[in-house]
């Protein structure tokens, strides 16, 4: 005997498709920013560090 719970779902696996079509983009877009986000915050870091270990060096 089958386990029902175990069937195949078509209208299951059509919104799941779609949402993924949906999610895909906002994921990538989050990722861009968060990758930028990321740079920054490094970048600033690295000059307040030399701001205050090297002052004379100008940057």
């Amino acid at each position: 005997m089958k386990n029902p719970m175990l069937a195949k779902n078509p209208f299951m696996s059509a919104w799941l498709s779609a949402a993924n079509q949906i999610a895909a983009p906002a994921r990538s877009q989050m990722m861009s920013e968060m990758s930028k986000a990321q740079t920054q915050m490094m970048q600033d870091w690295q000059k307040a560090w030399m701001k205050m270990w090297f002052p004379w060096v100008s940057k």
